[in-house]
C-alpha cells in the first residue's frame, strides 16, 4: 500500500507538472505574440493557432487536476450538516454523476474527433485530431482521477468527513 501511495504521489506531481509547464508555454506565448504584433508588426497564423491549441489543453487537462484537488464548485452549507458516515455515500453519487457526465464527454469528443478530425488546420497545417484530440484524451484522464477519488472516498475513514469549512468569524 505504502508503494501504491508512492507511486500515486509521483504520478501526480508529473501531472501537475505537465500542466504547469503548458500553463507556462502558453503565458510565454501569448506575452511573445502580443509584443511581436504591436510592437513590431508580425504576426504568424501557425503560432496563434499554437496558442489556442494550448489554450484548449491547459483547459481540459485541469478537468482531472481540479477532481484530485476537490477544486470543483460545492457549496457545502447542507453538505456539512450531514452525519460523516452518510456524506461518504453522498460523495460516492457524486463521483458517479461526475463519471458518468466525463464518460459522456469522452463519447462525443471522439466522435467530434472522428468526424471533423481529417481537416487539415489553416494555421499549422496538421490534421484538426491533434487539436479535437485533447478532449477524449484528457476526458479519460479526468475519469481515472474520478475513480480514484471515489475508490479514496470508500476507503476513508469517518473522519475525513467531518466539516472542513468553518465560517467566517469562529
Amino acid at each position: 500500500m505504502k508503494n501504491l501511495k508512492k507511486l500515486g504521489a509521483t504520478l501526480e506531481k508529473l501531472y501537475m507538472g505537465i500542466g504547469a509547464v503548458a500553463m507556462g508555454l502558453l503565458a510565454f506565448m501569448v506575452i511573445f505574440t502580443v509584443i511581436m504584433r504591436y510592437c513590431f508588426s508580425l504576426s504568424w497564423k501557425s503560432v496563434s493557432e499554437f496558442n489556442v491549441m494550448l489554450f484548449t489543453f491547459t483547459t481540459f487537462w485541469a478537468m482531472g487536476l481540479n477532481v484530485l484537488k476537490g477544486e470543483h464548485v460545492s457549496i457545502n452549507i447542507l453538505y456539512d450538516k450531514i452525519k460523516p458516515a452518510i456524506k461518504r455515500w453522498i460523495a460516492v453519487f457524486n463521483y458517479l454523476v461526475m463519471l458518468v457526465v466525463d464518460i459522456l464527454f469522452i463519447k462525443y469528443g471522439w466522435a467530434y474527433t472522428v468526424k471533423m478530425g481529417k481537416q487539415i488546420s489553416m494555421g499549422m497545417e496538421i490534421p484538426m485530431k491533434y487539436m479535437y484530440g485533447v478532449m477524449p484524451v484528457c476526458g479519460v484522464i479526468c475519469a481515472v482521477c474520478i475513480i480514484i477519488k471515489m475508490v479514496m472516498a470508500i476507503v476513508a475513514p469517518v473522519s475525513e468527513f467531518e466539516p472542513q469549512d468553518q465560517p467566517l468569524g469562529e
